[in-house]
């Protein structure tokens, strides 16, 4: 029943799906396990301390949610293929400047273009699209078009190993920028084109309850401050704790595969998660789900904290993944639930860059804690105290939603 409910979404509104999704997948090259894979010869090369590039890094990621909060709200103005080409010769841009790069400076304007571009608008730009478009079936729609970030995470690392490895780090950066050119851009303008995307949207035809909300509106709403922790909290531990994984790795004395080979098992837990929330988000609301997600998260933490086996890491990376696949489409398709959808690019933009924010701060926190003498079970029951307070400010704002 779920793989038909699915099958005929796809078939209905194959091209808003395509374009969602590839948009999202080739916002891949910002995302920070795909960056993450150049830091050493990044820092080889420049000659940078972890604490220098580390540094350099959340300056980037901090300035770039700054102004995808500030000019996120174009989506619900321009048109969306003007902005797919400003935003990938962007991309491609910061692609060629990081083959060059042979300074601070240079690797602060890389880093910023990239997260500014890949990170930030090109999911944007999907996702407030394909909220606006998808008049049924939200949430599986945004489940499929999110699925693109879970397929990179599955694919890429090998992908990009293997480039590296045959070209050289720089000049795998050329690779990227020319796929982007001749792969990325003229295919995503014809499903753009095929999906009657240049049309402006027309809000009478979707089906929402609510009343269509600037974000002023929003931003004065009691019920989005008491929502925005619990919608944070996911994508805030999974990066520190993937950022700080060192300090799991000498607290447990497992080996580095330990950890890199669970990855695969958090990619298909990702997906899958996305999947079956995106259906469970249109048989009960977003509220219904969102309720649910603190769970495989303080399971995680506990795993982390009490088991020392091997097996503990695709464990607990599982009940991450299952955690973040959700967290996606339930928070983008709770804005529209909530606010409907005329406004959504600006709403999402603000959701967006405070996001952005969170996971630039997460390896700061971390590192504090760590560097203050914290064990690993003291921060483990940190977080869980911390997600279970912000659990309790949801209570309050769900029957008002």
């Amino acid at each position: 029943m779920l793989a038909r409910s699915y099958a005929i979404l796809i078939k209905n509104q194959w091209p808003l799906i395509a374009f969602g999704f590839f948009s999202i997948f080739f916002g891949n090259i910002g995302q920070s396990f795909f960056i993450s894979w150049y830091g050493s010869s990044i820092k080889d090369a420049l000659l940078l301390s972890d604490a220098t590039y580390g540094g350099i890094y959340a300056v980037a990621t901090m300035t770039s949610s700054v102004l995808v909060i500030t000019f996120g709200g174009v989506v619900d103005r321009i048109r969306v293929d003007k902005l797919l080409v400003f935003f990938s010769i962007l991309l491609t841009t910061a692609c060629l400047l990081m083959y060059s790069v042979d300074s601070i400076i240079g690797l602060l304007i890389v880093f910023f273009l990239l997260r500014f571009c890949g990170q930030g608008f090109l999911p944007h730009i999907a996702q407030a699209t394909v909220i606006k478009r998808a008049e049924q079936d939200k949430g599986k729609a945004i489940s499929l078009v999110g699925s693109g970030v879970a397929l990179g995470e599955v694919v890429l690392p090998s992908l990009l190993i293997a480039l590296i490895a045959f070209l050289g780090w720089r000049e795998s950066w050329l690779f990227i920028a020319a796929a982007i050119l001749i792969i990325f851009l003229p295919f995503i303008l014809f499903l753009v084109k095929k999906a009657d995307l240049k049309q402006p949207y027309s809000g009478a035809s979707h089906a929402s309850n609510a009343s269509d909300a600037s974000r002023r509106h929003v931003i004065k709403d009691w019920r989005f401050w008491m929502i925005i922790p619990l919608a944070l909290i996911t994508p805030f531990l999974v990066t520190g704790v993937f950022i700080q994984q060192d300090f799991i790795l000498d607290a447990k004395h497992w080996a580095p595969s330990v950890l890199a080979g669970s990855f695969v098992f958090y990619g298909a837990v990702h997906w899958l998660s996305s999947v079956v929330s995106g259906n469970l988000i249109d048989k009960y609301r977003s509220r219904n789900v969102l309720i649910l997600i603190p769970i495989p998260l303080i399971l995680g933490l506990i795993v982390i904290a009490n088991v020392h086996h091997p097996i503990a890491a695709p464990l607990f990376m599982c009940l991450f993944g299952l955690a973040i696949g959700a967290t996606n489409p339930v928070i983008n398709t709770l804005w529209a639930e909530m606010y409907g959808v005329s406004h959504i690019g600006a709403i999402r933009s603000l959701v967006t860059g405070m996001m952005i924010l969170s996971t630039a701060l997460a390896p700061w926190i971390f590192g504090v804690m760590i560097d203050i003498g914290w064990t690993l079970d003291e921060v483990a029951y940190a977080l869980i105290g911390l997600i279970f307070s912000f659990s309790l400010l949801f209570v309050p704002v769900y029957p008002r939603i």
